[in-house]
């Protein structure tokens, strides 16, 4: 720290520039005080060293005029006083002085004052700094925090379900551009239908968070998991005394846990039937009401159903409300099988390996195109969550740095097994005589004569598409999408 020191007598003006230039400080000295006060208007000293008692300048004056200077006005004074010579001090103190020291200087006081000294200038000049620069200090502190924000709201991405998609297959393109589209339009309800393991929750949780991230709640609800005579509490909530048992203070239901953010129904072809027009009054009114409560309730959040049951088949059972079908259908997203997504599941099945292989502490790295020719032909009942446990069992049992097809050999045993009596895997294979079928001379679309076989099998079992779909040894998805 740069330190002028103003002292007539010679020996002590030397003894205080020695110490000062030992404790690493920078001293400037002048034993005439009129000629430190031209010097210190000139050039800028964070602390001042005086003598009191001085020919032609006393301390006091001389402390005065530093004071009245614009350039000295924030230095730090500190006054060398006899011991006799208190009631000066205080004086000086009262005047704007820093800090006085007592003849004979004691080293260590001294080095104690010049520290204390060097603190408050480093806290004046960070003030100055922050008056004169706020504006651009404020947008420096707001940068960092957003990208401080930011990061934050990756890894929370990666925890809470949506991580990395892959999206390789046209199909699914659309499926997260569509997603996307919904995650703007939070008064829209989705339904999300798709086998087990097709990744329902994650798509829910991207039409949550969109393609960025959302801070709002994201709350999910197993409608098979809940017993039907506590489901309505559940969602609605209950005020206190609704009924034997409840709560004293009452419960908030998931409907108001959700807030802005987005209310996930798991399984909602399992909803009550006698409970669904009350959803389907909440998502037209935007209103309900606690079990046993009097007070309407705002439902500002969004809606998202899933499902791995045919819904459309279901309405015309009469086991799912036709109008909730429809209006949850708003925003519709069907999930294809990993069968049907070759292109991604390759692009998985590597995300998959190294994700394990780093939790698991394995060396894996790669995948042996043979292994890879093995996991394109397997059927894949369970979808992707069934190829994600594949690769961890795999992993979990194994070590080597590639992936070969005898550590995934027990998929093979699951061939015989994992296909169920509604599957065209069972469907009885039928033969017809190339004798027997009559083409026609001019051209024909195939698409055409493909669509009249279908209306013969739906017409066969009365409209059922289940039924139809295993008939015709597709899955009723694909009849769907062939009816589309």
């Amino acid at each position: 720290m740069r330190i002028l020191i103003v002292d007539d007598n010679p020996t002590s003006l030397q003894s205080l520039s020695v110490v000062l230039t030992d404790l690493g400080h920078q001293p400037t000295t002048f034993s005439d005080p009129v000629a430190a006060l031209d010097h210190a208007k000139e050039n800028y000293y964070p602390l001042i060293i005086t003598d009191i008692k001085m020919p032609a300048l006393d301390g006091l004056s001389l402390l005065a005029k530093l004071k009245a200077c614009d350039m000295c006005r924030q230095s730090d004074v500190i006054i060398i006083t006899g011991h006799g010579d208190m009631d000066t001090a205080i004086t000086a103190l009262r005047n704007g002085a820093y800090d006085y020291l007592n003849k004979p200087i004691n080293a260590r006081e001294l080095a104690a004052a010049v520290e204390r000294s060097s603190e408050h200038q480093t806290l004046l000049f960070e003030n100055n700094d922050l008056k004169q620069n706020m504006e651009q200090r404020v947008a420096e502190a707001k940068e960092s925090l957003q990208d401080d924000l930011e990061k934050m709201r990756s890894q929370l991405r990666k925890v809470s379900g949506i991580g990395q998609i892959i999206s390789g297959s046209p199909r699914m393109q659309t499926i997260i551009r569509d997603a996307t589209i919904f995650h703007h339009s939070p008064d829209v309800p989705v339904l999300i239908e798709g086998e087990t393991g097709t990744g329902k929750e994650v798509i829910a949780r991207l039409v949550h968070h969109g393609d960025t991230h959302c801070d709002t709640p994201f709350v999910a609800l197993n409608c098979s998991a809940i017993a039907e005579s506590l489901f309505e509490s559940e969602l609605f909530g209950y005020e206190a005394g609704a009924y034997t048992g409840s709560r004293a203070g009452g419960s908030a239901g998931k409907l108001e846990l959700a807030g802005n953010g987005t209310l996930f129904l798991d399984e909602i072809a399992e909803m009550p039937l006698h409970l669904q027009p009350k959803l389907l009054r909440v998502l037209e009114d935007r209103t309900f009401y606690r079990v046993g409560g009097l007070q309407k309730k705002e439902f500002t959040a969004r809606i998202v159903g899933a499902g791995n049951k045919n819904l459309e088949q279901m309405v015309e059972d009469g086991l799912f409300r036709r109008d909730l079908y429809h209006r949850l259908t708003v925003g519709h997203l069907r999930l294809p099988p990993l069968q049907e997504r070759q292109e991604d599941l390759i692009e998985m099945a590597k995300l998959f390996l190294k994700k394990q292989a780093k939790r698991k502490g394995k060396q894996f790295s790669s995948i042996a195109p043979e292994t890879l020719t093995l996991l394109c032909g397997y059927s894949w009942p369970g979808n992707v969550r069934e190829l994600e446990n594949t690769i961890e069992r795999a992993v979990l049992i194994h070590d080597d740095t590639i992936l070969k097809p005898e550590h995934i050999e027990f998929i093979n045993a699951s061939r015989s097994t994992s296909a169920t009596p509604t599957t065209p895997s069972q469907a009885p294979s039928v033969t017809i005589e190339a004798s027997t079928i009559t083409l026609p001379e001019h051209p024909f679309k195939l698409e055409e004569l493909t669509q009249s076989i279908i209306q013969e099998a739906l017409a066969k079992f009365n409209g059922n598409k289940t039924k139809a779909a295993a008939y015709l040894g597709i899955s009723r998805y694909a009849l769907y999408r062939k009816l589309s």
